[in-house]
């Protein structure tokens, strides 16, 4: 989710992927005040995307492990240079892990389904 900061004329100001006071407001990637920031600073658009990329490749490595431990596929399915990747990339994420860590979407002790 992207949050903006308005300025008089309700043209957006500033851009961010999170809130740092009241004054910023969530806002649709299809707000047009916002295509036009964006096309009026278009180093913005890089960070956006390395943002979004960063939080997608979470997700994706705990989709990952959620098929692999309902046995869906099996580790050994992927390549060997993948599961290197994904070995690594676990081993890291374990390491900065702790109790108010964001890095795993879903918890073991999740039960949405």
């Amino acid at each position: 989710m992207l949050y903006v900061l308005r300025d008089d004329d309700n043209q957006v100001h500033a851009v961010s992927d999170r809130p740092f006071s009241d004054e910023w407001q969530p806002v649709d990637i299809g707000d047009a005040s916002l295509q036009k920031f964006l096309r009026n600073n278009p180093g913005i658009n890089v960070g956006i995307m390395e943002s979004s990329d960063a939080d997608f490749i979470r997700v994706l490595e705990d989709v990952i492990d959620l098929l692999i431990d309902k046995q869906v596929i099996q580790f050994t399915e992927f390549p060997d240079a993948v599961q290197t990747k994904l070995l690594n990339r676990r081993r890291y994420r374990e390491s900065l892990r702790s109790n108010s860590d964001a890095t795993r979407l879903l918890e073991d002790d999740d039960n949405i389904f």
